[in-house]
């Protein structure tokens, strides 16, 4: 299905304009994604060109799921201690570039299947100095359909295009309102409670979390990063997280399928896991650092929009009458008001040493819905109700 230019450039304006705040004479953008999302590539190149800027495109090999240092055949065929440090040439164009736009889509994600060993850890730990490198910039993430990936979500190509770019050109300004009433309800919240129910056996499930020192946080505001938006997010103090929790809705992850998460949290950390489908994954992410035991994220769905429930996280994570839950690295603007100054990163740094904030390589995200026949059963603000109003967030 060839996307047509005019919903290209609606695409590509909202990524330079909103997520990055726009583009200027000066800066380097770097572009990053498998040739299959080209038709974007190539729409970002010219906007980015014609405002004065240079952009910086990086094709991304099939084997090597979200450009990282590596692929996966290098971590299937070398053992972890060739992979003693970051390539320089790597670090050196990261340092480079002044803004990002990574566009998400597989041509062929079986080929990062299995790759879980030693060498993949090391891979993804020395990554992750690229990941935090970008992070301190300006940064979107957006997903382009390909075939492989409609496969996986069980739909027909045309039939995932549409629904894909359909929700990637809404306007943001379109949940604004919804999710500045959701925000002011959160900012007022000492003690979140969410009661869910493990959808075959009936079994109920309380999760407690402190929202005392968290800041919310909405992406529908300019400046936020992912499209499709529609999420009213922040961090809690992870080291109140108490209880359990059942996730229902499915996640699609470098081509594997995670559902029907339970998950036991004691003194902030989960002690006991269990999955439907996913169960070698999940323990790899679960299992990967001590901060990859902890919640780095709780978060609100509100898009309306977004017609078919896609199982990547960038999309069913938005979805209207939803919640998710990331298990990892916390976000720092929803702890600190300015994490990249001086007096910000010192109070970021006192937060962590004191366990609020979490420090992992990982942040995935795990959704449940409270629609109709989902497994979310409640939500408390200090013991407060939060229900819903025809499928979305009452507020």
């Amino acid at each position: 299905m060839e996307i047509k230019k005019k919903l290209l450039n609606k695409w590509a304006s909202i990524l330079l304009d909103h997520s990055l705040r726009g583009v200027v004479p000066g800066d380097i953008v770097m572009v990053k994604g498998e040739a299959a999302a080209w038709p974007l590539i190539s729409v970002l190149q010219e906007k980015i060109l014609k405002a004065g800027a240079m952009a910086d495109i990086f094709l991304v090999p099939p084997d090597n799921e979200r450009g990282k240092a590596w692929g996966a055949t290098a971590a299937r065929l070398l053992p972890a201690a060739r992979f003693k440090g970051l390539p320089p040439w790597q670090k050196s164009r990261h340092e480079a570039f002044t803004k990002y736009i990574e566009i998400l889509g597989m041509d062929f994600p079986g080929l990062t299947r299995n790759a879980c060993g030693p060498a993949a850890r090391r891979i993804d730990r020395l990554n992750n100095e690229l990941v935090k490198i970008r992070i301190r910039k300006p940064w979107a993430l957006t997903m382009f359909p390909t075939r492989a990936f409609a496969e996986i979500e069980g739909l027909k190509f045309s039939s995932y295009s549409e629904a894909l770019v359909k929700g990637s050109i809404q306007e943001p300004g379109i949940m604004r309102k919804k999710a500045r009433g959701l925000a002011r309800l959160l900012e007022k919240t000492k003690r979140l409670r969410v009661v869910t129910r493990d959808v075959r056996s009936g079994r109920r499930y309380e999760l407690r979390a402190s929202l005392e020192n968290s800041l919310i946080l909405n992406d529908t505001e300019t400046g936020f990063n992912n499209i499709p938006c529609g999420e009213v997010f922040t961090s809690p103090d992870s080291s109140s997280v108490e209880g359990e929790i059942f996730l229902d809705m499915p996640i699609s992850m470098q081509g594997e399928v995670i559902q029907g998460v339970y998950l036991k949290f004691i003194a902030g950390s989960v002690v006991s896991f269990r999955a439907a489908k996913g169960i070698r994954k999940l323990a790899y992410i679960i299992n990967f650092d001590r901060g990859s035991k902890r919640l780095g994220e709780v978060a609100f769905g509100i898009n309306p929009k977004l017609s078919v429930p896609l199982m990547h996280p960038l999309f069913c994570e938005k979805l209207s009458g939803t919640m998710h839950f990331a298990l990892g690295n916390c976000i720092p603007a929803g702890l600190v008001r300015h994490p990249a100054s001086a007096k910000g990163a010192a109070r970021f740094r006192s937060l962590v040493k004191s366990g609020v904030a979490n420090i992992s390589v990982q942040h995935t995200d795990l959704v449940v819905s409270f629609r109709k026949g989902g497994a979310g059963q409640a939500v408390f603000l200090d013991g407060r109700p939060l229900g819903l109003r025809n499928g979305n967030w009452k507020c």
